[in-house]
């Protein structure tokens, strides 16, 4: 956003929304449980994209962490799923692919 005045150019900053834990944890369920996608809530919250993610990421490690004290994120800090956790959500994703016979020789 920018005005010019008189041959000046001057670049008004939008305001910066400061968004609550609860607010962001509430977005991040929301997310998770379908009741509203990516878009709406990026819309609705003024966030981008990779603000969004992050949270999604940050609330993903603290449950694990809570969940399971021994558990430990990688040390390049991408967060890394229990084998278990990774199968179920396989599992919950694809259900179709997982219910299908493997074929015999």
């Amino acid at each position: 956003m920018k005005q010019e005045t008189a041959g000046m150019e001057i670049k008004q900053r939008r305001a910066v929304r400061v968004l609550s834990a609860k607010e962001k944890s509430q977005a991040v369920l929301s997310l998770w449980s379908g009741r509203r996608n990516a878009a709406v809530l990026m819309k609705e919250l003024g966030v981008s994209w990779g603000m969004l993610d992050s949270w999604e990421q940050r609330a993903l490690t603290g449950m694990l962490t809570a969940l399971d004290p021994a558990w430990k994120q990688a040390a390049d800090r991408s967060t890394v799923l229990a084998p278990r956790l990774e199968k179920l959500i396989a599992e919950t994703v694809k259900p179709a692919a997982a219910s299908v016979p493997a074929a015999t020789t």
